[in-house]
Order: structure tokens, then C-alpha cells, then sequence
């Protein structure tokens, strides 16, 4: 996968999937809980806020899928942010806090940043070390 322009690609998907997927929830996370039995959230605030960097986040791949040849920390923020999210939806799942349901996008996260090193290692070996 070194055609620059399927990573454009990779990059701006990950924007739009973090741009849905934050309004979305945003808009429909209540409506969710309730088909799923689960309880409302206490503090809606830091489930908004965690929404809110969600999309930002999603501003970033976008920049970076405009030009893969830059912004690699963004890349390597949004490797650790995708991967945390994960850890903490799978943590919660195991010990029985949140549904199921909750963890699909943390899988998807991880399967992005599992493609993001992937990208960074590719990158690296392409491109001379002094340019």
C-alpha cells in the first residue's frame, strides 16, 4: 500500500468517519441507550467534550490526507488517541459497563491506527532520511 493517493484516501475516510461518527452520537447516543436497556449518562458534558475532540481529531486527518508527505504528528497523536480508545471501550466492555454496541468503534479506531503505523513504517523506508 505506497500509492500516495490510496493514503489520501485512508486519511480523508478517517476524517468523515470521525465526523459522522461524533454528530452522530452526539445526536442519537440517548436514543441508543434506551434501545440497549442501558441507563443515561450521568455527566452528558464529558461525553459531549470526548464528541466534540472526536471531530476535531477528524480535522487532522483531513489535513494530513491533503498532504501525506506532512503532519506526521498528527499521525502519531492520532495513533495513540485511537488505540486509548479502544483500550478504554474494550476495558469497560470486559467488566461489564458498557454494551457491546460501544466497542465497534473502537475496533474501528484500532484497525485505523494499526493503518497509520503502517503508513508511518512505509513512509519511512520510501522516503531518504535527509530530504
Amino acid at each position: 500500500m505506497n500509492n500516495q493517493m490510496t493514503w489520501k484516501y485512508v486519511f480523508q475516510l478517517k476524517a468523515v468517519i470521525n465526523w459522522v461518527e461524533s454528530v452522530f452520537l452526539l445526536l442519537s447516543d440517548q436514543w441508543i441507550r434506551e434501545l440497549l436497556g442501558e441507563k443515561p449518562l450521568i455527566n452528558a458534558e464529558y461525553s459531549h467534550l470526548f464528541l466534540a475532540l472526536v471531530f476535531v481529531i477528524g480535522i487532522g486527518y483531513w489535513w494530513v490526507g491533503q498532504d501525506i508527505d506532512r503532519n506526521h504528528g498528527i499521525i502519531k497523536l492520532g495513533i495513540i488517541a485511537q488505540s486509548s480508545v479502544f483500550v478504554v471501550l474494550a476495558y469497560h466492555t470486559l467488566v461489564g459497563k458498557l454494551h457491546p454496541f460501544y466497542l465497534v468503534p473502537g475496533v474501528i479506531d484500532l484497525t485505523f491506527a494499526i493503518l497509520f503505523v503502517v503508513f508511518l513504517n512505509s513512509y519511512a523506508r520510501t522516503k531518504p532520511a535527509l530530504e
